[in-house]
């Protein structure tokens, strides 16, 4: 039988600002799906003033975030990060919050939605190629050593370049 809260859609809110509880909320949830890869304290408020903060809630509750920020020189973006609380996991939270996302930006000048992720992560490999991303570039110590990422690339709205 289905899990009920798998039926529920993902309101995706877009925040500017965060107050204390937020934030501290925030850190929790991403160290808790991401551990040591999770945005901070100190780069989340950056993010939210600078870049794009989103977060998915279902049932008024937070389930999920993304961190979206604007590359230099040209028309792409790239998705900071993006999670999914262990206990809403497999339950299509993951594939809303992205495509709910995407929705939202392709409506803007932005071309490309860039992502990075490590070469054994099969999960986020099904998630992203599902959405559209395809493989651009395979990025060797990009974190440091055995901190392999793959990058790969989705269009957004009409603009057209691979």
């Amino acid at each position: 039988m289905a899990d009920a809260r798998m039926e529920t859609k993902l309101e995706i809110i877009h925040l500017t600002e965060l107050d204390a509880d937020m934030l501290a909320r925030l850190a929790r949830y991403g160290r808790d799906a991401l551990g040591e890869s999770a945005l901070d304290e100190w780069m989340l408020p950056v993010i939210a003033r600078y870049g794009l903060l989103f977060v998915g809630a279902a049932g008024g509750e937070i389930v999920g975030s993304a961190e979206v920020i604007r590359c230099m020189g040209d028309g792409d973006l790239y998705l900071e990060g993006l999670y999914i609380r262990p206990e809403h996991q497999r339950m299509g939270y993951g594939t809303q919050l992205l495509e709910g996302v995407m929705k939202l930006l392709a409506g803007k000048d932005f071309i490309r939605l860039l992502v990075t992720l490590a070469p054994d992560n099969d999960a986020g490999r099904s998630l992203y190629g599902n959405a559209g991303f395809s493989e651009l570039e395979y990025l060797p110590v990009h974190y440091g050593p055995e901190r392999d990422r793959l990058l790969l690339a989705a269009q957004l709205g009409s603009g057209a370049r691979s």
